[in-house]
């Protein structure tokens, strides 16, 4: 296993990214033809993270691992998508357009599971935003696998429901 982030990431209106072009997707574009509203992957080679707080620090953890990893019943929320990069050039990126290097490779099909804990704690919280511990935590994990429809996993959150029911997920035609 790698650990390529393990520590507070910025969100801002409740995103982060991960993008192999330097461009953040644009989030209907992320999540057309999708099941999940929490991490969009409709767009080539990015995805859209959608966080319980809208703006602060939360906790965050990025993994790139060999084979997918055992649920872990910590995990409140759980979707998966598939993820292909465009460039060897992959980084998890917040609104500010602060980056962290992911180590994943161009043209290499993964499977990716979305994880989160705390979103409704994280969405209600009003203090201070940068001086507060988070309150909602989140798991990015990255393995090679063949593309396949994104899933919701396990759903158990207010905020999560409404990120899947009405967020940015638009109704099938």
């Amino acid at each position: 296993m790698t650990v390529a982030f393990d520590g507070l990431w910025s969100v801002a209106y409740s995103q982060a990214y991960v993008v192999s072009d330097d461009e953040p997707p644009d989030p209907v574009r992320a999540f057309v033809g999708q099941v999940n509203g929490l991490c969009g992957a409709g767009v080539p080679g990015a995805l859209f993270l959608v966080t319980g707080r809208n703006t602060g620090k939360v906790g965050f953890r990025a993994e790139v691992v060999d084979g997918p990893p055992p649920l872990d019943p910590q995990w409140g929320e759980i979707v998966e998508v598939s993820f292909t990069a465009l460039s060897d050039d992959v980084s998890l990126m917040d609104w500010h357009e602060g980056m962290s290097s992911l180590p994943l490779r161009e043209s290499v099909a993964y499977r990716v599971r979305y994880c989160a804990r705390g979103m409704d704690a994280g969405k209600t919280y009003l203090g201070e935003p940068e001086t507060a511990e988070p309150l909602d935590h989140y798991l990015l994990v990255f393995w090679p696998a063949p593309g396949e429809a994104d899933r919701i996993v396990r759903r158990t959150s207010r905020i999560a429901a409404y990120w899947h029911d009405e967020g940015f997920v638009q109704p099938s035609s």
